[in-house]
């Protein structure tokens, strides 16, 4: 079957509806996905999806595809991605697809395909699921398998309650973009004996408000008036499929997500005195530092969740953060990011210090961050786009340390003594990520300002699209 190659990303599938995407395409895929379990001896799946439109129809077409190839079906209807990976241990499902496009816009739809407990299949493997699909590399099953519908989430909520209690009731405001987190957040957090202020929690899938994404500077100021007005003690927003979490704390600050990592590092490394924290290269220099303060080993590694996550089973990571808002708890829940177990395992640490998160954050290294910035840039050029950016930036820093290796992936570090950026090519979408700090507020606009002008001198920079560019003018 004739697809469109750059659906297949680096740690998932992501396509638009009716372009890139279609119930036969997606009937096609669950039989190569189907027979891709087949020969690796896996014979039973879960299916969960998000609250798009088309996601009905498309876990109905997977499900008919891996039937088709003899795999059974558990089908647990709409849940967070946390309750999915969840589910693989507590259904005994090696294989699943959850079908969600996370914080692309609302005409996208995708798929991840999971390949063992808390994994999901990248690079190579994406690559060997589009060239089966490409030559209509299937094979039907003996015996068709059966699908069976099984609803989770209280017991995924008793399980996530019974590991984090609250011993103190905290009024949370919740910003769910109007996308799957607001049927689902405000009731555990209720049940956590929480004061729940629901905003954007109405299901609409066609995201009236935007895109559902906790790096959007919208989103985070719009979540940041709701708390002061509602004088809350804390807020959180979510993306898609929830595994992803944003915060501001009780004076309407805007904690950006490499502070949270610095945050959930301290606590993680009270339970677990001297161990690795892995953090992904757009994260700042108060994540190592606090690390570092605290008695932990920082080890930075190349963003994508897949990444770390994979690169964890040979790192023994207790914990994994990055600036988008993946977690990962591995010491201490399952080595996945799941969105409520990051919710909660917050409102855990501040009901056991007793602290308002403002104190918090006034305790770590101070730096002048940028919002993680996004600008579009066509996916069959941004990779040789990004060479040569790196060659540019070698002649315009020698002086810093420049980390464009493995623990990069797919763009360049620069780190001086008082500031860092960084420049990459996104795995999961048309555009390029940026990232910028500094000690001082001269350094930071220097950096903007060349930041904001080398992009302008290249004509592969699209920008019609992106997010948070203002925060380079």
């Amino acid at each position: 079957m004739n697809i469109n190659p750059y659906i297949f990303r680096g740690y998932d599938l992501r396509g638009e509806v009716n372009k890139d995407l279609n119930p036969e395409i997606v009937l096609h895929l669950g039989k190569v996905y189907g027979t891709y379990l087949k020969r690796r001896g896996i014979g039973k799946a879960l299916i969960g999806r998000d609250c798009r439109a088309t996601s009905p129809e498309y876990s109905k077409k997977i499900i008919a595809g891996l039937n088709w190839a003899g795999i059974d079906t558990i089908d647990i209807g709409m849940n967070l991605i946390g309750a999915f990976y969840w589910g693989q241990y507590y259904l005994d499902c090696r294989g699943g697809v959850y079908v969600s496009a996370s914080h692309n816009p609302a005409q996208y739809n995708g798929f991840k395909f999971a390949n063992n407990f808390s994994e999901t299949m990248v690079s190579d493997g994406m690559q060997d699921l589009r060239k089966m699909a490409e030559k209509d590399d299937y094979e039907q099953g003996e015996k068709a398998g059966s699908n069976a519908e099984q609803d989770i989430r209280q017991v995924y909520f008793d399980d996530l309650l019974k590991r984090l209690p609250l011993g103190k009731k905290f009024k949370v405001v919740i910003d769910a973009s109007c996308a799957t987190a607001g049927l689902i957040a405000p009731e555990l957090l209720r049940q956590a004996g929480c004061e729940v202020v629901e905003n954007l929690c109405q299901i609409d899938p066609t995201f009236p408000l935007g895109t559902p994404d906790p790096t959007e500077s919208y989103i985070a100021e719009r979540l940041k008036n709701k708390v002061i007005d509602s004088e809350a003690d804390i807020g959180f927003s979510y993306d898609g499929d929830g595994d992803r979490i944003g915060i501001v704390d009780e004076k309407g600050n805007i904690i950006w997500n490499d502070v949270l990592v610095a945050i959930f590092s301290i606590a993680v490394l009270v339970n677990h005195p001297g161990a690795t924290i892995m953090y992904n290269t757009l994260c700042s220099k108060v994540v190592p530092e606090t690390i570092l303060k605290h008695g932990g080993n920082p080890f930075m590694w190349r963003t994508g969740h897949s990444y770390l996550k994979k690169k964890n089973q040979e790192v023994g990571a207790a914990f994994i953060g990055e600036l988008s808002g993946h977690f990962f708890f591995s010491a201490d829940f399952y080595n996945h990011d799941d969105g409520l177990y990051s919710t909660l395992r917050l409102l855990r640490y501040l009901s056991e210090t007793n602290q308002l998160l403002s104190r918090v954050v006034e305790a770590l290294p101070k730096y002048i961050s940028s919002p993680e910035v996004k600008v579009g840039s066509p996916d069959e050029l941004k990779v040789d786009l990004m060479k040569k950016i790196s060659e540019k930036l070698y002649q315009d820093f020698p002086q810093a340390q420049v980390i464009d290796d493995e623990r990069a992936g797919d763009g360049v570090r620069l780190d001086m003594e008082d500031s860092m950026f960084v420049i990459r090519y996104s795995q999961n979408g048309p555009y390029l990520t940026i990232k910028f700090e500094a000690k001082t507020e001269s350094k930071y606009n220097e950096l903007k300002k060349y930041i904001n002008d080398l992009l302008h001198s290249y004509k592969e920079i699209d920008w019609s699209f992106g997010v948070n560019i203002e925060s380079l003018k």
